[in-house]
């Protein structure tokens, strides 16, 4: 399993990070660790990963820069979000964003989703999962690369309270057709309306339109994208 946050570790430890990894980001992580959680201190403070862990908890797996877990955090104070993402300065900004805005329903993450998944959660631990925009990994030969094979798929339903809710987006067509029916096939139901047009966003988040920066991208040049919602029932 990929280790990621060591550095992070090191350095809130008091050790020194290496010279090619010295820059203003990793600094900076010192000084968030009320909202930036390595995947070593994750694993500590589970489950009390939140000060109220009563209320319904949401993962997003790759927060990119935070901007939805944020968003939905202050939309939704009813319930905690957590945003996970292998990259320094993805989460090193997303929980700047945090602390700017003194959220306490929501925390960044560095940590590996098959980590998360398979090694911490317990089964029906989740009330949602939120997957916006991964890499397609569209070459044939690149395809075991995707996050969402059958086996992850599985994992996330196991993961997943009952009436839990997955929510993907993808601007990839054939990527998202073969997700669509992997999710399917493993149990899920697409919470659609009546005249089967997929629902922008679950029922039980309010708010929003909630738009990543890839998405506003997207609308922004015209591209399609395609999204859906999931429901565990």
């Amino acid at each position: 399993m990929r280790k990621v946050g060591t550095i992070i570790d090191n350095l809130r430890s008091g050790e020194k990070a290496p010279n090619r990894h010295e820059n203003p980001y990793l600094t900076e992580a010192l000084q968030l660790s009320e909202y930036l959680l390595t995947q070593a201190e994750l694993q500590k403070v589970f489950p009390n990963i939140f000060k109220d862990m009563q209320k319904p908890i949401v993962v997003e797996v790759g927060c990119y820069m935070g901007k939805n877990v944020i968003e939905l955090a202050q939309g939704n104070n009813n319930m905690n979000f957590l945003g996970i993402d292998i990259t320094y300065k993805r989460v090193v900004k997303s929980a700047r964003k945090l602390k700017r805005f003194d959220i306490n329903n929501g925390k960044i993450a560095i940590c590996d989703a098959r980590y998360l998944m398979n090694d911490l959660l317990p089964d029906q631990f989740l009330d949602g999962i939120c997957v916006f925009f991964p890499d397609p990994w569209p070459k044939d030969r690149h395809e075991k690369n995707r996050l969402l094979n059958q086996q992850f798929i599985q994992v996330v339903y196991q993961k997943l309270k009952p009436n839990g809710f997955f929510w993907f987006k993808s601007d990839h067509l054939v990527y998202f057709t073969q997700t669509n029916d992997l999710l399917l096939k493993s149990g899920f139901v697409a919470d659609d309306f009546d005249n089967n047009q997929p629902r922008p966003q679950p029922d039980n988040i309010i708010g929003g339109p909630y738009e990543t920066a890839f998405q506003k991208l997207f609308i922004n040049k015209g591209i399609p994208f395609y999204q859906r919602v999931y429901l565990k029932i």
